[in-house]
């Protein structure tokens, strides 16, 4: 399967020129729709999973990628974490392996089934993570572009050339 395609700010311009990474940007934020109701945390979530969403939207927010488009992905990203955590709870309590009696009284030592269920919310937790862009490598992208972005925009000669040196220009 190929992997997902970057969004168009995270990208180096090995692939594609600065134009087509410029149209693509300017496209991509088009696409990205409002950001009026990403913020508001759905009730309909657990205790835990309510604060794993605010804390999602609250350190998301500075990449300014997240809009109302991505509320289901959050809601799922943080209920996965919320429902590791309650399997990680039985997990300590119980343990590993637990006893079971079989139909016909005898004890046998089985796998709890919470190591299964971890495991399954573990695996929807990365790919959802990798959705929103959790990873590390997607973390040091997005910091690169924004130096880059930082460092042009106080760079005195760009500013020349784009002409928003500070000064007002008179029109004549």
């Amino acid at each position: 399967m190929a992997r997902p395609r970057k969004p168009a700010s995270l990208k180096a311009g090995k692939s594609e020129t600065k134009e087509q990474l410029a149209a693509r940007e300017k496209i991509e934020k088009q696409l990205l729709g409002n950001t009026d109701k990403v913020k508001k945390v759905p009730k309909h979530l657990d205790e835990l999973a309510q604060f794993y969403y605010e804390y999602l939207v609250n350190e998301l927010e500075i990449s300014g990628l997240l809009s109302n488009l991505d509320i289901p992905v959050l809601e799922q990203t943080a209920d996965s974490l919320s429902k590791i955590r309650d399997c990680d709870k039985h997990l300590n309590e119980e343990g590993l392996v637990i006893t079971r009696i079989d139909r016909y009284g005898h004890e046998n030592q089985v796998e709890n089934p919470y190591v299964r269920i971890k495991m399954n919310y573990l695996n929807q937790f990365r790919s959802l993570a990798n959705q929103l862009g959790l990873s590390p490598s997607s973390r040091a992208a997005l910091a690169g572009k924004q130096m880059k972005a930082k460092q042009e925009a106080e760079d005195p000669v760009l500013q020349i050339i784009r002409g928003d040196s500070g000064k007002k220009s008179k029109a004549k």
